[in-house]
């Protein structure tokens, strides 16, 4: 008899952690990751003789950007989504033609607000995601404003941050999270 009790209590701990364990059993949540192989590069380009960062998933635009607009490009600023992913938002990009200023945002309040101070909403290129929240192994994507050149300007560094802030740049806040250049494990 005892050692029929022994092996119930054994088998019911080993059904219990199978259980736990199985992937099957694993419930999405609002936290489940988009699928890291579909992120793409975020390419930085800048044009100083307008003071003006441009951000795109877009190798053409780029080039584009390049050959017509005397930006050069700088870097691959983070990796984002161009599906909608889990868990991910919509990145609105927008543009004034008379600050030459692109002004990127997830908030759509903030989007009715540029509307009415000048910028138009960007539809041609491809739609970018990004997350709201730091989850699956995001870092933030810092916005910084400058008033003298009037120029936005996104980064994922901390140490670029705080040299564009000693430019006099501002922090205006994180827009959102993006992958990082090097893979992390999803939180």
């Amino acid at each position: 008899m005892k050692h029929i009790l022994i092996a119930i209590l054994l088998s019911a701990i080993a059904s219990a952690s199978t259980v736990r364990e199985s992937p099957a059993a694993a419930v999405r949540t609002s936290e489940t990751c988009g699928d890291p192989a579909n992120a793409v590069p975020y390419y930085r380009s800048y044009n100083p003789a307008v003071v003006d960062h441009f951000y795109t998933t877009d190798v053409a635009l780029v080039s584009q950007a390049i050959a017509v607009a005397a930006y050069t490009l700088q870097e691959v600023a983070a990796m984002v989504f161009v599906t909608n992913e889990e868990s991910t938002v919509q990145l609105f990009r927008l543009f004034s033609p008379g600050a030459t200023d692109n002004f990127y945002t997830t908030s759509t309040t903030e989007v009715n607000s540029a509307l009415q101070n000048g910028y138009a909403l960007v539809t041609f290129e491809p739609t970018t995601f990004i997350y709201p929240t730091q989850i699956c192994g995001s870092v933030p994507f810092y916005r910084l404003f400058s008033a003298t050149g009037l120029d936005n300007f996104y980064t994922t560094s901390e140490s670029e941050r705080i040299s564009f802030l000693s430019q006099g740049y501002t922090d205006v806040e994180i827009t959102g999270y993006v992958l990082p250049l090097e893979p992390t494990q999803c939180d």
